[in-house]
């Protein structure tokens, strides 16, 4: 199924120090009589899944006129990436059901309101749980995004207890990206075999909760963690943003990911590779092509 995903604004409610668009918030983004031709081009052409995200896209003055755009095209599913804060407000989820079926994929990267504070720049833990339980309340079809980092790698056991309590079941880690923190990235991005006794602890005690797994090589993971690995994106996948308008998914990686020492590796088609941050700053003995 062809998908588009439409970034409406690089704003955003929260300034999260490790946001991967965080280098691109005041970039000036596309008029929404763009954004609206570009949606009914990809649903004349047969389009059936729109993504929208950005920054944080419920707080877009547009939002909901592009949705509601988007349903007038039979577009027919719809996927919203949010920070949940702005559903901590039961009007909001109730104007939002009036567009199913969608889904949400709530970004929840700390397991209080202190580490919150710091390392996403604002007080809206609170807010972020109090939507993911009206998401829960009101019966929507939600998912969990953990970005995987150094700060929250000795909490993401007790994270995933919160989550369940919440009502949370399908929870997605994503490695984390690591280009925008600069001269930090050792402070943040931890070398995969750093975490991944965590996460596949986290996978042997939770068998009731769908886990995948994103932006980790393959043949780093244990047998029973490669069953957790997510697809691939949608190679029919579009993205429109500002600087670049359209381009495709495979566009997108090519130039953000490496494959080291992979050429004869059975994984070579259904892995992702390494981004090339983590090789400059860590090198590739990691990575040890699998070969049958």
């Amino acid at each position: 199924m062809q998908e588009l995903d439409v970034k409406i604004s690089y704003q955003c409610n929260n300034a999260c120090v490790f946001c991967l668009n965080k280098d691109k918030r005041q970039r000036k983004v596309l008029p929404p009589e763009e954004i609206k031709r570009q949606i009914e081009v990809f649903a004349e052409n047969g389009g059936k899944k729109l993504v929208v995200s950005g920054g944080e896209p419920l707080i877009s003055k547009y939002f909901l006129s592009l949705i509601g755009f988007a349903k007038q095209k039979r577009v027919s599913f719809l996927e919203i990436q949010t920070n949940a804060r702005m559903l901590c407000y039961e009007e909001v989820i109730k104007k939002l059901k009036e567009f199913e079926p969608l889904t949400f994929l709530v970004s929840f990267h700390f397991p209080n309101a202190k580490l919150y504070k710091k390392y996403c720049r604002s007080d809206g833990f609170q807010q972020t749980v109090e939507g993911i339980k009206n998401l829960v309340k009101y019966n929507c079809h939600f998912g969990i995004n953990t970005v995987i980092m150094k700060q929250n790698l000795p909490y993401l056991k007790g994270m995933m207890k919160t989550l369940k309590e919440m009502g949370a079941t399908m929870i997605q880690y994503r490695f984390i990206d690591g280009k925008n923190v600069g001269k930090d990235y050792e402070k943040f991005v931890p070398r995969y075999s750093e975490c991944l006794s965590i996460i596949e602890e986290i996978i042997r005690e939770n068998s009731d909760i769908n886990i995948s797994l994103r932006e980790i090589p393959v043949c780093v993971l244990g047998r029973e963690s490669k069953k957790h690995l997510a697809p691939r994106l949608n190679p029919e996948r579009l993205n429109l943003n500002s600087n670049r308008g359209l381009s495709t998914t495979e566009e997108i990686e090519s130039s953000q990911f490496v494959f080291p020492d992979c050429k004869n590796c059975s994984y070579l088609t259904t892995c992702q590779g390494v981004r090339k941050e983590y090789v400059e700053n860590y090198g590739a003995k990691e990575f040890k092509p699998t070969v049958k």
